[in-house]
């Protein structure tokens, strides 16, 4: 019980809670313990998906079938996989040396192997057939996912006690060979109505990793912590890029996973405006412009900006996570989610042209497509597209006028004025609303057109 204690309060009066058994309680170590590890991957660590369970499809170094089940296999924010090893009553003396097979077998995954896996998993799970690809799409979303960050696991034991064999082998494992490896340990209590379950970090000691670790190796690790991050954002954009489900210009909002740091921040983001939100670009390193300040960031780097000027915090954070849309999914919802993008009717969109707006769209259609024989109109999801080698412009449709988001032109050498209504440092945001407009608005797009072929 590691010296806890756990109360029930009513008013001025506590009564102290029985330490009791899972066995006590009537809790299995499948049904229940591996349930509530699956349902609350939190508990494993920080941004932790599941990816299978009770897995036991492998064959060992001498070719012969491993007959033992894995327990739980786990990815983190990282891609890398997470072997839990979970036992309903105190560890047996070899916990760990299975938890170290399992891990040796894990390694030899494949990309392939693993998307198989979850997809199994997910198909399991929701009861509905889940492939491969959608499975893998999952796993994209959550984590860059490389041959190396599949080498080398870690490993979770969680039971209720662990021996001293145990503690001094795990502590070995960590300290001297740099094993991410860590001891989660639970305690069930029977409360005078309810039992209550607490899980706590038994080894190492939560927020002493950086003393336990050598310098050299906490460095190797959080550089190579970093790369992941960023490859792992550069995932999340492209797809999103990809599947043309942000407009350029749409506004997404600034918001911290925990509602406790949210509010915590409230006063400094209402202190000036613009700081709560910021627009969507069509760039795959920066694709978030500031509304407080018109510049370009990646989600990660302005989301740390935050948080360090707001509230003070310097830790590293998967950026994507703090933006969402006006529904309230994040960036790494919407990529994890959305297929590529596919072509739809016209009419899509041209049906929403009012009697007055359809005479403006035929003839700025007619005029763009007389720039430059390659030039050609693709029907999106999200809006229409005109491009040359590569997109040139976005075109939207409004009730009372066009919008076009022009690619490759700076508002610095177009500033606010006439049709242009706003921009940034890498496209314009341009109106019409009248017939006269719509040569102003082809001259800018002829501009982009030739920037393509320079």
């Amino acid at each position: 019980m590691n010296g806890e204690f756990v109360f029930t309060v009513r008013g001025s009066a506590a009564a102290a809670a029985r330490p009791i058994g899972l066995a006590d309680a009537g809790l299995r170590e499948r049904q229940h313990l591996q349930e509530w590890v699956i349902a609350h991957p939190e508990v494993l660590g920080p941004s932790v998906k599941i990816v299978s369970f009770e897995f036991g499809q492998w064959i060992g170094y001498t070719g012969e079938k491993e007959k033992d089940r894995l327990d739980v296999l786990a990815l983190d924010a990282d891609g890398r996989l997470i072997v839990v090893e979970l036992k309903r009553d105190k560890a047996p003396d070899t916990v760990e040396m299975q938890a170290l097979k399992y891990a040796a077998l894990v390694s030899r995954f494949t990309r392939d192997t693993l998307d198989a896996v979850h997809a199994q998993f997910l198909s399991k799970r929701t009861g509905t057939p889940v492939s491969v690809e959608q499975a893998a799409a999952e796993l994209d979303s959550w984590a860059t996912i490389t041959e190396e960050s599949l080498r080398l696991p870690s490993i979770v034991l969680m039971a209720s006690d662990f021996p001293q064999t145990v503690t001094a082998t795990v502590v070995f494992l960590h300290q001297q060979l740099s094993l991410n490896i860590k001891l989660l340990a639970f305690q069930a209590y029977q409360t005078t109505n309810d039992v209550l379950i607490t899980v706590s970090q038994h080894y190492p000691p939560p927020g002493i990793e950086e003393f336990v670790l050598s310098p050299e190796v906490s460095e190797q690790q959080q550089a190579k912590s970093t790369k992941q991050n960023k490859q792992r954002e550069l995932t999340t954009v492209a797809r999103l890029i990809s599947a043309d489900i942000l407009s350029p210009g749409e506004r997404l909002a600034f918001q911290a996973p925990s509602a406790d740091l949210q509010e915590q921040m409230a006063d400094w983001l209402d202190a000036a405006p613009g700081r709560r939100t910021a627009t969507w670009q069509e760039d795959a390193a920066a694709p978030l412009v500031w509304e407080a300040d018109g510049r370009s960031y990646s989600p990660t780097g302005l989301a740390q900006r935050i948080l360090a000027e707001a509230a003070g915090r310097t830790t590293k954070v998967q950026g994507p996570l703090y933006w969402v849309n006006e529904t309230g999914r994040t960036l790494v919802d919407l990529a994890g989610t959305l297929p590529p993008a596919e072509d739809v009717p016209l009419d899509v969109h041209t049906s929403r042209l009012t009697p007055e707006m359809k005479p403006l769209f035929d003839a700025l259609d007619q005029a763009v497509r007389a720039i430059g024989p390659d030039v050609r109109l693709i029907s999106r999801q999200k809006s229409l597209k005109y491009y040359r080698d590569r997109k040139m412009c976005d075109l939207g449709i409004a009730s009372d006028h066009l919008s076009t988001y022009i690619g490759g032109l700076s508002i610095a050498q177009h500033p606010v004025g006439g049709v242009v209504a706003s921009g940034t440092p890498r496209y314009i945001h341009a109106q019409i609303r009248t017939a006269d407009e719509i040569p102003h608005v082809v001259a800018l797009l002829r501009e982009a057109y030739d920037k393509q072929g320079e």
